[in-house]
């Protein structure tokens, strides 16, 4: 199966899971498991704040790219004025993922997150205006 087909069935899969729902959290799955989550919780000011992931071996693939468009087109239709997300600075991948789907960074967290070796670490504040 191509990536682009792979894609397009793990965007309709997802779109099924949160029709109607909110908060939503949609998961992109291939064969047995599933190798993408992302969750979309539309806050009563009209943001809607993203969070996901997808799997080491399946990114690259589309599938990141197929849950941000169904997310981006829920929210649409939930009526948000915005989506919300934040993103390690170091995650190169992820942040150019966001700009293409037109996010643009709104500032920084800075050393806002302990990990769990001590490390304080930023985060980059991305948004995406939808009016």
């Amino acid at each position: 199966m191509s990536a682009e087909t792979s894609a397009l069935m793990v965007a309709e899969t997802f779109t099924l899971m949160l029709a109607g729902a909110a908060p939503s959290a949609g998961f992109a799955v291939a064969g047995p498991g599933v190798v993408g989550h992302i969750s979309v919780v539309l806050e009563p000011y009209g943001v809607a704040d993203i969070g996901m992931l997808v799997t080491e071996g399946w990114r690259g693939k589309g599938v990141g790219t197929a849950l941000l468009e169904a997310a981006i087109a829920w929210a649409r239709a939930a009526g948000a004025h915005k989506l919300a997300l934040e993103a390690w600075p170091d995650n190169t991948p992820a942040l150019q993922l966001y700009r293409k789907a037109g996010f643009v960074e709104e500032g920084r967290k800075v050393r806002h997150y302990r990990r769990s070796n001590g490390e304080l670490w930023d985060s980059v504040l991305m948004g995406l205006r939808l009016d």
